[in-house]
Formats: C-alpha cells, sequence, structure tokens
C-alpha cells in the first residue's frame, strides 16, 4: 500500500508539474506512463504486463506532455479490464523517414469493437485536436485492429531541445 500511494502520489506530481501542453523529453513522457502502468498493475496484477521500447538516440526528442496518456488508459479500459487473460500493453518509438513515431499498442482481444462509436473515442479526437494545434498537418495519428491486437500509431516531426519550433 505504501508503494503504491508513493507511485500515485508521483505521477501526480509529475503530470501536474508543468504546463500540460507544454513539450516534454519523451523519455519524461515514457516514464510518466510507466508509472501509471505500475498503478494499473496494482488493480491488474496478473493481467497486465507492460513494454517500453525507447531507443537512447530519442529519448531527447520532445513531444506534447501526456500526449500517450489517453492512448494507454484506452488500451486499459478496453483490453485489459475486460480480459480474463494477460494482456501487453507495448509502448514504442522509432524513426521513420525523418519522422518520430510513437506506438502504444496491446495484444488484447476485441480491436474491432474498438472503433469510435458514437459517445466513444475522446481520447483518440483530443489526441488528434493537440497534434494538429501543435503540428498542423506535419503529424498524424492512426488507429484501429492490429494483427493481434489494437494498436494506435503518432507520426510527428522529431524535435529536439534548442531547435527552432521547439517548445
Amino acid at each position: 500500500a505504501e508503494r503504491m500511494i508513493q507511485t500515485i502520489s508521483t505521477f501526480y506530481r509529475r503530470s501536474l508539474a508543468d504546463d500540460p501542453t507544454s513539450d516534454v523529453p519523451l523519455r519524461e513522457e515514457f516514464a510518466l506512463q510507466q508509472l501509471y502502468l505500475d498503478i494499473e498493475t496494482v488493480r491488474f496484477p496478473d493481467r497486465l504486463q507492460a513494454k517500453y521500447d525507447l531507443p537512447d538516440s530519442l529519448a531527447s526528442a520532445l513531444v506534447p506532455g501526456l500526449i500517450l496518456q489517453p492512448l494507454v488508459e484506452n488500451s486499459v479500459k478496453h483490453a485489459v479490464a475486460p480480459s480474463s487473460g494477460t494482456v501487453t500493453i507495448t509502448l514504442g518509438a522509432r524513426e521513420e523517414y525523418g519522422r518520430l513515431v510513437l506506438t502504444v499498442s496491446d495484444d488484447g482481444q476485441g480491436g474491432e469493437e474498438r472503433e469510435p462509436r458514437p459517445g466513444y473515442g475522446i481520447g483518440l479526437v483530443n489526441v488528434h485536436d493537440r497534434l494538429a494545434a501543435r503540428f498542423g498537418d506535419e503529424a498524424n495519428i492512426v488507429s484501429g485492429p492490429a494483427p493481434g491486437g489494437y494498436s494506435t500509431l503518432l507520426r510527428l516531426p522529431i524535435l529536439r531541445e534548442g531547435e527552432e519550433g521547439a517548445g
């Protein structure tokens, strides 16, 4: 219980510390999502596993703060919570054709059932709107069923601290 309280405290302290619209290094965004998934692992100890794939070369790339949060929450809500088996949520980053590609995927069942329905998909819409406000046509989001589960990809410019447009 003490460890859980400390983890929740750290998560909220980090997520509320800065301007939520400001850019943060990708390593910080991944660390915050790891805290969140650590908390969810207490809820689903036998059903949730998390994997992280963040190359060192991309750790300092800047992304809008909390941009992955709604996507990770969706995987917990739509894949882990209804499952009786273990679900792995994977956060990944890679460079592709000079762009940053962020992926949140899970191997949960029911990928087709997660297609947006009226009243659903608010998290995806918010991420899309934030990317559009920050990067215009330079960023996009693609989400849907994938082999073995569900996946959401964000493609955006690679920005680093001190570069024009960063910050």
